[in-house]
């Protein structure tokens, strides 16, 4: 019979040294009824002598495995209940002749003989995951039976390493994630593998049986969980296993974000840097001082850390957003600019791009295109983009274009979106959403409308969330809503973006309750999620919750007091109480020191400096609001309100015309058109 199996050729002695080291003794299934015939008894000691004889032979390497097969043949005659030659026989099928079908035969034999003879169950379980593995005819079906064989393996022996990693496997090609779960935490129990489980699921999965894997992969799947105490420790476990895994290190970077504090964060990066000395647990160390905005620190030990390895382009990013954060902007340049001729050509990119964001914020803004446009062009001239060039393209591509239309070079812009197509491709989606959204905010909406129902062919969910915006944008509520409501799933996980847009929809038209009880849905599923909790904390605020609302974004803080929006909103809030302006002050200015072009950062800083009798510095802040974000009537009103106070009535009066025509909510329409008139 012609087989088209992957063949696993092992000589005999390499296998069944390790497989018969203790032979259990040949048993029957059933008792018989009546003792046996002096014939039979004879019959069985000569075949138990025999199989002895022949566990003998197995570990010379000289004997052949036919005369093998002739040997349990033998033995079998002599006695045809015992269960374990059948299963010799069937692994001598398997291994030295691959012939699949006689071994899975010999196989059933033995089980059918004796449920409990682990050999038989182990046989069957090999064949039944080599068929899942490579046979792609046979796979779907073998899967249940591989996993039941493996079961059977299991519960005969509890510390098979070999059966708990096969059922981890076979439930994660099944998708049974808790199935997969329990396989793994029993075989994260066990100390080491045998050297013949470890041998075979190499040659059958292509990677080692290893510990340190087990619990990684324990990580990811308490992360998807939710799980985040037991998805940090499971990711220490893998760490601590093997600390020179780069895999590991950076999931335990990334999971020990979770933790309850940053203290607990901070304490736990201390603790695992002193015991290994992990180079890379100490740029992760940089990051999380930094992420909790413990700026001088970061910078501290980024610099100690650069001493040893000056062409880490991790802690060089890490060490120049310290920088800036800490307003040291210049300075920030300055370390990219200096590392750039030292680090390999990726890095090269990465931290270009960096000194360009840098002057953006330093509003050099022709010295960032310039950063930018070199950038561009060594990836456009790249004879084909992989998806990580092609994602770093298309985001220069929105930077270059945001810096064009700030400069008023929309023609430049124009251009560059349809070089973008050139390089990406003429049927390329990112194509076009980067015009889609290059339409969007020069305030082309309708225009941006057709472009999306023109592309929305491939009914692509970007697409179709743009879509939803941009009839948001044009007021057209209903059909805004009746699209997202279509696109919603039945995985609840999946669904956080389409319910955020649902919510500022019922903000917009004043369903206060029904857009926290939108939030409160998607955070339900998504409840690590902060964005979704500062859109929550926005809606308690509108809707009277003050006190709810700030306890919201303070927790959000708690957690991650690098959280620019968390912290803009907070001190917004406070603001808005009317004698708590000196508190807020810190707040948004450190909103506003972690991004420094978002136009409602600066909106609110310069609406406290209002506040606080600082017209001209307001005016300045506010003036540069507008530049950054075009379409937000609450800036071109705040605006008007300080250059009122100012004595400039007329640049009061069309500040506010442009916030009523941007408007929607009745309240501040109102509002406006009192100011408005009031100037007249």
């Amino acid at each position: 019979m012609q087989v088209n199996r992957v063949s696993i050729q092992i000589k005999i002695g390499q296998i069944f040294l390790l497989i018969v080291a203790s032979m259990l003794a040949i048993q029957a299934v059933a008792k018989p009824q009546q003792a046996p015939s002096p014939e039979v008894k004879k019959n069985r000691k000569q075949a138990y002598l025999r199989y002895m004889e022949v566990q003998r032979l197995k570990s010379l390497r000289t004997t052949k495995p036919l005369e093998l097969i002739s040997a349990y043949k033998e033995i079998i005659q002599l006695d045809p209940t015992a269960a374990d030659p059948h299963a010799d026989l069937g692994e001598v099928y398997f291994f030295n002749l691959n012939d699949f079908d006689a071994a899975e035969r010999e196989g059933q034999e033995a089980i059918k003989l004796d449920r409990d003879c682990l050999n038989g169950q182990k046989l069957l379980a090999r064949l039944y995951a080599i068929n899942v593995r490579f046979d792609n005819n046979r796979r779907t079906a073998q899967i249940d039976r591989a996993i039941r064989a493996y079961e059977e393996v299991a519960r005969l022996d509890p510390v098979s390493a070999e059966a708990w990693a096969f059922q981890s496997d076979l439930a994660q090609m099944k998708g049974d994630q808790a199935k997969q779960v329990k396989a793994l935490e029993k075989l994260s129990s066990i100390p080491a593998p045998s050297p013949m489980d470890a041998y075979f699921y190499r040659q059958v999965m292509g990677t080692e049986l290893a510990p340190d894997q087990t619990f990684f992969q324990l990580s990811q799947l308490y992360l998807n969980q939710g799980k985040n105490v037991q998805a940090i420790d499971a990711a220490k476990k893998a760490f601590e296993l093997d600390p020179d895994s780069t895999v590991n290190a950076r999931s335990l970077m990334n999971i020990l974000r979770l933790s309850s504090s940053s203290e607990e964060e901070l304490s736990t990066y201390a603790r695992l840097i002193k015991r290994t000395g992990s180079p890379l647990l100490q740029v992760g160390y940089g990051a999380s001082l930094l992420r909790v905005g413990r700026y001088a620190e970061a910078i501290t030990k980024l610099r100690e850390y650069l001493k040893a390895d000056p062409k880490n382009a991790d802690a060089i990013y890490y060490l120049a957003a310290a920088q800036r954060r800490s307003g040291q902007r210049n300075e920030a340049a300055e370390t990219l600019k200096q590392a750039i001729t030292t680090v390999d050509f990726s890095a090269r990119q990465r931290l270009s791009i960096e000194v360009g964001e840098t002057y953006e914020e330093l509003g050099r803004t022709a010295d960032a295109v310039a950063y930018y446009e070199g950038v561009l062009n060594d990836l456009a001239n790249k004879p084909k983009l992989d998806a990580k060039s092609s994602e770093v393209f298309i985001d220069l591509v929105g930077k270059l274009t945001r810096a064009y239309n700030r400069q008023g070079e929309k023609k430049k812009a124009q251009a560059l979106i349809g070089r973008a197509k050139q390089v990406l491709g003429a049927d390329s989606l990112a194509a076009d959403l980067l015009m889609i959204e290059s339409l969007r905010e020069e305030g082309q909406y309708r225009e941006a409308l057709e472009a999306v129902r023109t592309t929305r062919a491939t009914n692509n969910k970007a697409l179709k969330l743009n879509e939803a915006l941009i009839l948001i944008e044009l007021k057209n509520y209903g059909e805004s809503l009746t699209l997202l409501q279509g696109m919603l799933t039945d995985n609840a996980a999946d669904n956080a973006d389409i319910l955020t847009i649902i919510s500022n929809i019922q903000v917009q038209t004043g369903q206060l309750k029904e857009a926290e009880v939108t939030i409160r849905k998607a955070l339900a599923a998504n409840p690590g999620d902060s964005d979704l909790a500062v859109q929550l904390g926005s809606i308690l605020d509108r809707s009277g919750q003050k006190e709810e609302a700030e306890k919201v974004l303070r927790g959000i803080l708690q957690r991650e007091p690098d959280n620019a929006a968390a912290l803009n909103n907070l001190g917004y809030f406070l603001a808005e109480r009317g004698a708590h302006y000196q508190e807020a002050l810190p707040f948004i200015e450190k909103a506003v020191s972690i991004e420094p072009m978002n136009g409602s950062f600066l909106d609110s800083l310069g609406w406290v400096q209002y506040k606080l009798g600082k017209l001209q510095e307001a005016r300045g802040q506010l003036e540069k609001a507008v530049t950054m974000t075009r379409r937000n009537p609450a800036v071109f009103e705040h605006l008007g309100d300080v250059l009122r106070d100012l004595g400039r009535l007329q640049e009061a009066r069309r500040n506010w015309e442009s916030a009523l025509e941007l408007s929607v909510e009745a309240g501040v329409v109102a509002r406006l058109k009192t100011k408005i008139k009031n100037t007249q």
